[in-house]
């Protein structure tokens, strides 16, 4: 009784928090659209956007690329990046385009490539796919990838001990799915798929192997279940968000009967509220927090909810090592300001913090919290898509970290 009412409370507060969030901006939809583009006040002042295509274009004198750049319907970017764990190294691609329509009533769709290889044997490819059809009528939401993932864990709780670190080594696929109707004005409910499937897990040999081996009898695991979500999102664009609220809940169901090795099921909550800073060079105050649990049923160990592996778009809890703490509960709360440095928009800066708690494993009691916080630099790439290059550097207690990006965190 007592871990339902930790779990009520621990619900009520994430949500409280960010209906404040969204109360204090007025609450309108409509008005939060028309700050969508921020370069305003850069065109106000007769300052021309520049982006590092313009820098290339100017070195080795191309001409007539604007008209080109201009009219294209698909926009592309390609930069080398860091995985979220910080150890891998990435090309990451990112494509933005319209599904028809046009940009004043639909959202640009985005899609991520990831092929990596990385100095610890991990390597691999992810695909991230967010598509809006025309007048935001459906939105597809989608992540496929397979993995070579070696990877540190500590075992389980919000106060595991540094000398618990054991190797777990395994091979994942990954293949969710949602898809989204808009019902109302950036309203949007419907339905997915989500299938997870570990092989070869090795533990390493050491004191906490013999812990670990009780989560892992077969050393193989299959999460296979349906996705039910609802999302309300007035956000303009998620490579680089101006403006907007966006709440997403997401439930999803695993059950034997779809090929899980077990029946369970988890709750992630995702919300996000951006504050747009009209400046000389603009600001936005960006605010997101996420509960992540497992509801009922027993969940393979490296499903469990994780630092790091939260299954949404974007970096969080930057400057905690990837699955540094893992349980059936994670609640996290994260700031960032940014900020221009260049009129001209080409380069930006950023200033970050986050605090993360993981449950006492088996309940809904928060007792540790683990602060981790930065800065960074951004560079625009794109000045079309509006997608930048992110570089930051966070640091938490014992543990600092780099990490290369393209887009914003969240």
């Amino acid at each position: 009784m007592s871990g339902m009412k930790s779990f009520l409370f621990s619900l009520f507060l994430v949500l409280c928090v960010n209906a404040s969030l969204f109360a204090e901006s007025g609450g309108n939809p409509d008005q939060l659209a028309t700050t969508d583009s921020i370069n305003r006040v850069q065109k106000a002042d007769s300052v021309k956007p520049v982006d590092l295509v313009d820098y290339i274009v100017k070195i080795f004198n191309i001409t007539k690329p604007e008209e080109k750049r201009s009219n294209r319907k698909v926009r592309f970017t390609l930069f080398p990046t860091t995985s979220t764990s910080g150890k891998t190294s990435f090309t990451s691609f990112n494509a933005s385009f319209l599904l028809g329509g046009d940009e004043s009533n639909t959202n640009r769709s985005t899609v991520y490539f990831y092929p990596y290889i990385g100095f610890g044997g991990q390597y691999g490819f992810d695909v991230q796919s967010f598509l809006w059809y025309p007048k935001n009528s459906w939105n597809f939401i989608g992540e496929y990838f397979i993995h070579n993932y070696p990877q540190e864990t500590w075992g389980l709780g919000g106060n595991s001990p540094e000398d618990h670190e054991t190797l777990i080594d395994y091979r994942q696929f990954r293949f969710h799915q949602k898809s989204l109707k808009e019902i109302w004005p950036h309203f949007f409910a419907g339905a997915g798929y989500s299938l997870d499937q570990h092989f070869n897990i090795q533990v390493e040999e050491g004191e906490m192997n013999e812990h670990f081996s009780s989560y892992f009898p077969d050393k193989n695991s299959t999460s296979s279940g349906v996705v039910l979500p609802v999302k309300y999102d007035s956000r303009r664009n998620s490579v680089n968000p101006k403006q907007g609220f966006m709440v997403d809940l997401t439930l999803t169901f695993f059950s034997p009967a779809l090929g899980s090795d077990d029946k369970w099921q988890s709750l992630f909550l995702d919300v996000r509220k951006y504050f747009p800073i009209l400046t000389r060079n603009p600001g936005i105050l960006a605010l997101r927090s996420y509960y992540w649990t497992v509801l009922s049923g027993n969940a393979p160990f490296l499903d469990l909810p994780a630092v790091r592996w939260e299954p949404t778009p974007g970096q969080s809890s930057r400057g905690i090592q990837q699955n540094r703490y893992r349980s059936n509960a994670i609640l996290d709360f994260e700031s960032e300001y940014r900020f221009g440095i260049t009129d001209n928009g080409f380069w930006g800066g950023v200033v970050f913090g986050s605090v993360t708690s993981a449950s006492q494993y088996d309940t809904q009691q928060f007792m540790y919290w683990h602060p981790a916080g930065g800065v960074g630099v951004r560079m625009k790439f794109n000045k079309y898509s509006d997608a930048n290059i992110g570089f930051d550097v966070a640091v938490s207690k014992g543990f600092v970290n780099v990490y290369l990006f393209i887009g914003e965190a969240f």
